[in-house]
């Protein structure tokens, strides 16, 4: 099968994917990008800062960049102009699958309604949930569109409550297929047995010079990821256990995360996708405690490779695939310093807890695979 893959940019946690689908039989896979912003470097907004991604985006797959995908670093890898070059050479490419991320571009829009008409099926992978979908003055209008997309698509969903919104919005369960949202495991497994015994370096390299119980925290820092939460409950935490806090990234509020940060909060500032290992190795306990429109948390998936275990909010995406409250981490109210520091005291207080809810979740991630997802990709093309 010929299939045509239509994205906005190259992501480091979708290329292992492509190269994965590339490899199997029965499928001719080219990714179309609608900007190259990420492989030559973008100012992204929320960070604050210029990113260039230090892991391979394009190897070992096809992929297409057309006049129209040429951005600024400027101009950031983010745009909802239809890229008309690249839509006519998949519409007239003879594709038997057209395969589009998301309903927010143009491009997929369009691609929806002219594929079938040039003889293609069309794929919609889309992340977002029921969680952070809120009443607003143009939901009538929202959910005429998506009826009317999910009637005549196949669904890929990457967790639980992206599949409770496909549903919710008229998809035939019958053409509902998981393709889960993954990372390389292998890849941060291996890096997991290479760092492990530099352990106590590593941590000495992030200002870290204690055998104390270690909370990370790594995205960026911005009202939505609720830092700010984490570290006021992380405050309660120290007042009644020793443990220290690590943060990783960069944001409009670090300055802010400065002015109130006390004795054992560490920042390391934004790490690359090839320095984030040490901080993983480094830590105890994983806290992604966001409060909006985490539509899944793939940083969870990374962290439960290295063993840790995990304490996210209830707004977190990926809370209902992997974490079982109580068996390999927590779930806790959003924006709620006291029941996450409850939840935080019980893994910082109890090292035995803490290896086997790591033990539990490393096994558990496994059946969240570059190879399943792609499993499921193809199940769905087949149909």
């Amino acid at each position: 099968m010929r299939v045509a893959h239509l994205v906005s940019y190259p992501i480091h946690y979708q290329a292992p994917l492509y190269r994965e689908l590339a490899s199997r039989p029965g499928i001719d896979l080219t990714v179309y990008f609608y900007s190259d912003a990420s492989v030559r470097g973008y100012r992204d907004r929320e960070f604050g800062r210029d990113v260039r991604w230090d892991t391979p985006l394009l190897d070992g797959y096809r992929s297409r960049f057309l006049p129209s995908s040429v951005r600024s670093a400027e101009q950031g890898p983010y745009g909802l102009a239809p890229n008309w070059d690249v839509l006519r050479e998949v519409l007239t490419g003879g594709y038997d699958a057209l395969w589009i991320h998301g309903y927010a571009h143009s491009n997929s829009w369009l691609a929806a309604a002219a594929g079938p008409f040039r003889g293609s099926r069309i794929l919609i992978r889309e992340e977002q949930t029921l969680l952070h979908d809120r009443p607003h003055h143009k939901a009538a209008l929202k959910e005429l569109a998506l009826r009317a997309l999910f009637s005549r698509v196949y669904g890929l969903y990457i967790g639980e409550q992206n599949r409770r919104y496909f549903l919710r919005y008229g998809m035939d369960e019958e053409r509902l297929f998981p393709a889960r949202y993954c990372v390389d495991n292998a890849y941060f497994r291996r890096r997991a047995e290479e760092l492990g015994p530099r352990r106590d370096e590593l941590r000495a390299g992030f200002g870290i010079d204690s055998d104390v119980p270690v909370i990370l925290f790594a995205a960026k820092l911005i009202p939505k990821k609720a830092p700010l939460v984490l570290l006021e409950a992380f405050r309660r935490v120290r007042e009644r256990v020793p443990c220290a806090l690590l943060i990783v990234g960069e944001g409009e509020l670090r300055p802010e995360i400065e002015a109130a940060a006390g004795p054992d909060v560490h920042l390391a500032g934004f790490l690359n996708q090839s320095e984030l290992p040490a901080a993983y190795v480094a830590a105890d306990v994983f806290c992604l405690p966001s409060v909006w429109h985490e539509t899944w948390g793939l940083v969870v998936n990374e962290a439960l490779n290295f063993g840790l275990p995990v304490v996210v909010s209830d707004k977190v995406g990926c809370s209902a695939d992997l974490v079982r409250d109580g068996w390999n981490g927590f779930v806790v109210p959003a924006g709620e310093p006291g029941p996450l520091a409850v939840a935080l005291e019980k893994l910082v207080a109890d090292a035995d807890l803490r290896r086997a809810f790591g033990e539990r979740g490393r096994e558990l991630v496994g059946e969240y695979s570059i190879e399943a997802c792609a499993d499921g990709i193809m199940a769905a093309l087949y149909a």
